[in-house]
């Protein structure tokens, strides 16, 4: 399978690749992804197999942390809390 993405809208590429993500997690086979950036329309073609899924992940990081920043959000934080006091 072979889905285009357009980087100029990172919160619908995210989407896009969320559900590539979930297909190879539940053992679909290798998914191929196209790119296409700036007004010139250069592409890119990158192909995503099972084995690192995880790959992906990091590109759908990236594209939800611009889509937050487009939308007045900041990066996401996680804190690691110290057990507290009773």
């Amino acid at each position: 399978m072979t889905i285009s993405i357009d980087e100029a809208d990172p919160c619908a590429a995210a989407a896009n690749l969320r559900q590539i993500y979930v297909r190879l997690v539940a053992g679909e086979g290798a998914m191929e992804v196209r790119f296409r950036a700036g007004s010139n329309g250069v592409e890119r073609s990158v192909t995503y197999h099972r084995a690192h899924p995880d790959r992906l992940l990091a590109v759908i990081r990236g594209f939800e942390e611009q889509c937050a920043q487009l939308q007045g959000r900041g990066p996401r934080r996680f804190a690691l809390g110290t057990g507290g006091m009773r």
